[in-house]
């Protein structure tokens, strides 16, 4: 894509947001990155207004990604990390196109259902509750919403990490349906979904694809020969999704992922 003329903000320099950044600059956009990190372009929260308000004097943009990330942490956490942000962008900027990063968790446990972008959210969790709230900033601001499958990628994967580790793999039952993103397939969707001003706004389902808890461990067994433990993690704080989620409006738009798991397994072995 070529992002030549475009001023672009990415809000958290991390996982995602690092190498978002990255590929922005590679194909022409001046970019500045926001984030506590050192590493950053700018050091700080864009929780803080006048952390935003000083970056505006470094660069104007026409695009933000909000790519900000807690790893767990507390409700008063995600307050900080996702709202915050969005209300100060509210504040600051009325003509930028903004595409905040947000997660399929919102759809909450589910019980195998297929979600699309009009399955209604369940706030199953005060931190549930304040990242819809962060939503709901971004879209009555005109903004658009992506809503991320869990990421994987260089250096990051948990179910690859633990399978090859021989420790107990994901919980659930075989049938639960796992859906998965590489980073890479979600930086070229948040890519499109930021420098279209004619989509139209609104939700986006983000995934790159889905299978069975029982089906993926058994096509790694039949490709690199080693059993997965029998014996299962505890769940996390998050719950036990079980979904299969939809991100046809993304892909009717053009978006196709690049990555599975199973490709990406043998990158992680070697």
């Amino acid at each position: 894509m070529n992002l030549q003329g475009h001023s672009v903000w990415v809000l958290g320099a991390g996982f995602l947001g690092s190498a978002l950044a990255g590929v922005c600059r590679t194909a022409g956009a001046r970019v500045l990155t926001i984030d506590p990190a050192a590493v950053s372009c700018l050091r700080g929260t864009a929780a803080d207004l006048a952390v935003l308000e000083h970056a505006l004097e470094r660069l104007v943009p026409d695009i933000v990604y909000c790519c900000t990330a807690t790893r767990g942490g507390s409700a008063e956490d995600y307050r900080q990390a996702y709202l915050a942000p969005v209300l100060n962008l509210a504040q600051l900027l009325r003509q930028t196109r903004v595409v905040f990063c947000s997660s399929t968790s919102v759809y909450g446990a589910c019980r195998g259902e297929v979600v699309t972008e009009a399955t209604p959210p369940r706030a199953e969790s005060p931190r549930a509750g304040i990242l819809l709230q962060a939503e709901r900033v971004v879209l009555e601001s005109g903004g658009v919403v992506a809503r991320l499958a869990p990421l994987f990628g260089p250096g990051r994967c948990e179910l690859l990490r633990r399978y090859f580790c021989a420790l107990p793999g994901l919980p659930g039952s075989a049938g639960r349906l796992l859906n998965y993103l590489h980073r890479d397939d979600a930086v070229q969707a948040l890519l499109l979904l930021g420098i279209r001003p004619w989509l139209p706004e609104g939700v986006f389902n983000v995934s790159g694809e889905c299978f069975a808890r029982g089906e993926v461990y058994a096509a790694l067994e039949a490709e690199f020969g080693i059993a997965p433990e029998e014996e299962s993690m505890l769940p996390s704080l998050r719950g036990v999704s079980d979904m299969l989620v939809d991100c046809s409006r993304l892909r009717s738009l053009g978006w196709c992922p690049r990555w599975n798991m199973l490709a990406f397994a043998h990158e992680w072995r070697r």
